[in-house]
């Protein structure tokens, strides 16, 4: 499975309503005390990442430019320039993206070598999992960090 694979559990089943009074009645007190989201990534075991918010994963999942930068990340590690031709995004789009997911813990720097023999930062993946699940309560994630690169 790919690391970019979103697992989403369905939230429980709701009953159908018996009138349009109690619709009514259910979007407006639903309206006024909306549930409360939980806002951190769950710890589960030592190997996740803490200390990122689901507000902040689902924002950056929700920007076109990060998620094609996820996209070419889930492939192989790429330095900026590449990703740059790769994603057709201008540079500073590219960085400006980068330092959000780096930020996040989605994406992470290690130096490499170049075919010219100059030292550049390389991007990759940082985590091996990323998972939403839905329930009455808001939304959850988790984050899990990748095994260590060679």
């Amino acid at each position: 499975m790919s690391a970019l694979s979103t697992v989403m559990t369905p939230p429980p089943t709701i009953a159908e309503p018996e009138s349009k009074e109690s619709v009514n009645a259910s979007a407006s007190a639903t309206e006024s005390t909306p549930p409360a989201a939980d806002a951190s990534v769950d710890a589960v075991d030592s190997d996740n990442i803490d200390s990122v918010d689901t507000e902040t994963l689902l924002d950056l999942l929700g920007d076109e430019y990060a998620c094609r930068l996820l996209t070419a990340l889930d492939e192989e590690p790429l330095s900026a320039a590449d990703l740059v031709d790769r994603c057709e995004m201008s540079r500073p789009t590219v960085y400006r993206r980068l330092d959000r997911l780096t930020d996040a813990g989605l994406v992470a720097a290690s130096r490499s070598l170049s075919a010219s023999g100059h030292h550049q930062q390389e991007y990759h993946l940082a985590f091996e999992t990323l998972q939403f699940s839905l329930s009455a309560d808001g939304v959850d994630g988790e984050l899990r960090e990748a095994p260590p690169r060679c």
